[in-house]
């Protein structure tokens, strides 16, 4: 199994711990933001709520790329979210574009979930998760 390699990529509104990652730092709103790898964000208020942990790639036996994102509620009340990922090949061009569609995602209070992807096509070498609130 050849290692994949991830692209590290952050909303302008998007903020999480990670465990584990190495991190950027943006700011937004004055404030200094602790960023992990491979996440987009569309609303600041998803800190207060949700922790994102990059758990881990691996190619399958079809030698086709698949994700794993753990996602945790850290807030008493239900959570709707949405997310996506989308697949980028070695030259970090987009594979499988306009293939992404937005999935619905529920967290019950204090609740922790996997999220698993996997690329259209062999080409894909790296991901990014895409997460927002939802309707």
């Amino acid at each position: 199994m050849k290692q994949k390699s991830i692209s590290v990529i952050m909303g302008i509104l998007g903020v999480f711990s990670a465990y584990g990652c190495t991190s950027n730092s943006l700011k937004v709103a004055n404030q200094s933001l602790s960023l992990p790898p491979q996440v987009v964000i569309n609303n600041v208020q998803l800190q207060k709520e949700i922790t994102i942990g990059i758990g881990s790639d691996r190619t399958n036996d079809n030698d086709i790329l698949e994700a794993f994102v753990d996602v945790q509620s850290k807030v008493s009340n239900a959570v709707t979210l949405q997310y996506r990922f989308r697949w980028f090949d070695k030259e970090d061009y987009e594979v499988g574009q306009n293939m992404s569609m937005w999935l619905p995602l529920f967290l019950e209070p204090k609740d922790s979930i996997k999220v698993t992807g996997v690329a259209p096509t062999p080409k894909a070498d790296s991901f990014k998760f895409y997460l927002k609130k939802g309707n």
